[in-house]
């Protein structure tokens, strides 16, 4: 028996005794049911969307390192699946129900594995964390509220017409605003662990013309990145503006530029934002998005 077999067999017992047979891990035969239960509502479930467009099934690949799907299905329907999770270095659920929620985090309170973050429907969030805050890890920071945000129209005011997508040539400049953002809303460098998966997904959002910015005298002044992309929506993750210029009113016109580009991608551009981050919000909103959900994000 392979390591990789054991140990889903092991991980399939643990999750089965912890949750009751409520939650199972999922397998390629679910990939159908797991996409249909995305595609209910596929701007949220963008994250686990974009999972699945890379051509993954619903399957475990190689053990928990690659990370794999919790499910729980209907009790009086088996053929129907009602919630799911994405666990690897992320948690992530696609559902909002918080007793789905609190399910999965027996799952993964059994799993005992170490995870970077968890985030996504509010709901849901709060159930995995009543759970999984008694398991090994200790929180860094728990925000209980992050807005939603989504627009489908062209951006409400005039884009910043020096805003453009980043080359191949301008990572020199992107990275140290990249790794400024990075920095300044988690509190810690990504460049020091020393590997290189970083400046990676740097180069790999440049690359796929996933990076807009605009530059200055000194450098990069803003820039913004579609983290995520699917046939359905883009979601903006990654902005950040240099500090010398907040406050000048230059934010809601880079952002404009950006939607309006986004939507090009998808017909409905989405972000979510932390509630105490009132100037961002501000901003958002004079662009043109609305506040359709909230979310919740768990850093470890």
């Amino acid at each position: 028996m392979t390591r990789t077999l054991r140990w889903l067999l092991d991980a399939e017992d643990a999750v089965a005794s912890a949750t009751r047979d409520t939650v199972r891990i999922l397998a390629n035969s679910d990939t159908a049911a797991l996409s249909q239960l995305i595609a209910d509502k596929p701007v949220t479930n963008a994250y686990v969307q974009s999972i699945l467009d890379t051509g993954r099934r619903a399957g475990p690949i190689g053990g928990f390192a690659r990370g794999i799907f919790l499910g729980i299905y209907d009790p009086t329907n088996p053929g129907q699946l009602v919630a799911a999770c994405w666990a690897g270095a992320n948690i992530v659920p696609v559902t909002k129900d918080p007793e789905h929620g609190a399910y999965f985090g027996q799952a993964l309170l059994a799993l005992d594995e170490r995870f970077g973050s968890i985030f996504g429907p509010q709901p849901a969030i709060e159930g995995i964390w009543s759970i999984l805050q008694h398991g090994r890890q200790t929180a860094r920071d728990v925000r209980k509220n992050q807005p939603f945000m989504t627009i489908a129209n062209q951006a409400a005011v005039a884009p910043n017409p020096n805003v453009r997508l980043a080359t191949e040539a301008d990572y020199q400049r992107v990275l140290p605003a990249s790794v400024a953002m990075f920095t300044e809303e988690l509190g810690y460098s990504p460049l020091a662990d020393g590997s290189n998966g970083y400046r990676l997904r740097v180069r790999q959002l440049i690359a796929k013309g996933h990076t807009m910015l605009e530059t200055g005298q000194h450098g990069v002044v803003f820039k913004a990145d579609f983290g995520i992309v699917t046939r359905q929506a883009v979601q903006i993750q990654g902005v950040w503006i240099d500090p010398q210029t907040r406050g000048q009113g230059h934010a809601a016109a880079a952002m404009a530029a950006v939607v309006n580009h986004a939507l090009t991608l998808a017909p409905i551009v989405s972000l979510y934002v932390n509630d105490f981050n009132i100037p961002a919000i501000k901003t958002y909103q004079r662009v043109g998005f609305g506040t359709v959900d909230s979310f919740a994000t768990v850093l470890f």
